[in-house]
């Protein structure tokens, strides 16, 4: 597990890692070893945060506080529990008040729905000096959200960065020197990558077959198939190699038995 520690008092900082490393060296053979980055500000923070898979944060004595930095990751899609270490500033309360002025738009799945169940669900909170049973507590936690969540793969654009689950990605073809991936609801991102070497990164996921050098598809969203080509569900259509016909009829044949 892959565990961030924000927080820009020093002494803080260097207690909680070795808080964790001791409680990594005790679950080393259960559940397994804890990998910890500590960082001092928001920047260092926030340049990968999609990595972890939690978050302890106190930040007090900067322009942004602990609280804020969660929100920040919020809004930069992070779905990972956020711990919020108290100490002098009262996150509870802050919380309480940021629930309270999200607007109640009654609309089922609204994104201020959305940021109300995160702010209330995602965000949880530990008092310092922090306790080993508390922290232990809460690393429970995490473990436990991490074994329940289904992975993304992170799409770096040319402008914008996203992070989509498997069955998103329609398909990726060569355009140029990008790869054009094609999304589902009509997105598209480019990516300044090799097909090649970008299969090799969804290559870990079950519905993913690279059928040329030029492009891979997701097996998941072809609506029909024949020996000349494979039809996509947003009509785009490509060639069907000899070679690859057979591999792809038995991937087809796999997942429609599955699903």
């Amino acid at each position: 597990m892959h565990i961030a520690v924000c927080d820009d008092n020093v002494a803080d900082r260097k207690q909680m890692e070795r808080l964790l490393q001791r409680a990594s060296d005790r679950r080393i053979h259960t559940t397994g070893v804890f990998y910890i980055d500590s960082y001092g500000n928001v920047e260092a923070v926030m340049r990968s945060p999609m990595l972890y898979d939690v978050f302890f944060i106190d930040m007090t004595n900067g322009p942004v506080n602990g609280f804020q930095l969660a929100r920040k990751l919020i809004d930069a899609g992070v779905t990972a529990p956020i711990v919020l270490c108290i100490s002098t500033i009262d996150y509870p309360t802050i919380i309480e008040a940021a629930v309270a002025e999200v607007p109640d738009d009654g609309i089922e799945n609204a994104n201020h729905d959305i940021l109300r169940r995160q702010l209330q669900t995602q965000i949880r909170f530990l008092h310092k000096e922090i306790k080993v049973a508390e922290l232990d507590e809460m690393l429970d936690y995490a473990i436990d959200v991490k074994s329940k969540t289904i992975p993304t793969i992170e799409l770096r654009g040319k402008i914008d960065t996203l992070y989509v689950y498997e069955d998103e990605i329609l398909y990726a073809v060569k355009e140029g020197s990008y790869s054009h991936v094609a999304l589902t609801e009509s997105r598209t991102i480019d990516i300044a990558d090799t097909i090649p070497n970008l299969f090799s990164q969804v290559a870990g996921f079950d519905h993913f077959l690279l059928i040329s050098e030029q492009a891979f598809i997701n097996i998941a969203s072809v609506t029909n198939l024949s020996l000349l080509k494979v039809v996509m569900k947003d009509h785009h259509s490509f060639k069907v190699s000899p070679f690859i016909f057979s591999s792809l009829k038995k991937a087809l044949r796999e997942y429609q038995s599955a699903n």
